[in-house]
């Protein structure tokens, strides 16, 4: 799997300037502090984590492991999205915005700019996780063609089937 490569700046639902960029390791100290100031912490399968040790962990092995953007506001991160490689063609899908910046349009955004770039590497498949209390998420991934495809405790498995163009 390749990397991210073009920025896209869009205007939120509330007017905000955001720039999704590929992740720059400038901007590590405002991803950091975006996952420590971000509620409610372990909120997603325990993710992101409660200690802090931990949760600074995390998000360094994902910087490490995937393939990562960031959004941007006047040059503080507010949202972050990973992907991840899987057996056959597939990536696993991670996403996260700011509690001050959901429900603006930024989670579709990115995802959308995310669904374009899998097109360009030739994926097949984009897996995602979340918890079916989630709606926000839940109607994000429907609305951009995800599927629910199973269900495991209190979260649902919903897959989008990249088109080839």
């Amino acid at each position: 799997m390749g990397f991210f490569s073009s920025i896209k700046t869009i205007k939120s639902e509330k007017g905000h300037l955001i720039r999704i960029i590929p992740y720059e390791e400038g901007y590590f100290t405002s991803l950091i502090h975006m996952y420590d100031t971000y509620t409610p912490l372990g909120s997603v399968q325990g993710l992101p984590p409660l200690d802090k040790d931990k949760r600074h962990q995390w998000v360094q092995d994902m910087i490490s492991n995937g393939t990562n953007l960031l959004a941007l506001h006047k040059d503080s991160v507010m949202g972050h999205a990973s992907l991840f490689s899987m057996p056959v063609n597939w990536a696993e899908y991670f996403i996260f915005i700011h509690q001050d910046f959901q429900r603006q349009g930024i989670g579709t955004a990115i995802t959308l700019y995310v669904i374009d770039w899998a097109q360009q590497e030739n994926l097949s498949c984009i897996w995602v996780i979340i918890n079916r209390n989630n709606y926000v998420a839940i109607s994000l991934c429907r609305n951009v063609g995800f599927r629910r495809i199973g269900s495991s405790g209190s979260d649902w498995e919903m897959l989008l089937t990249i088109n080839k163009e």
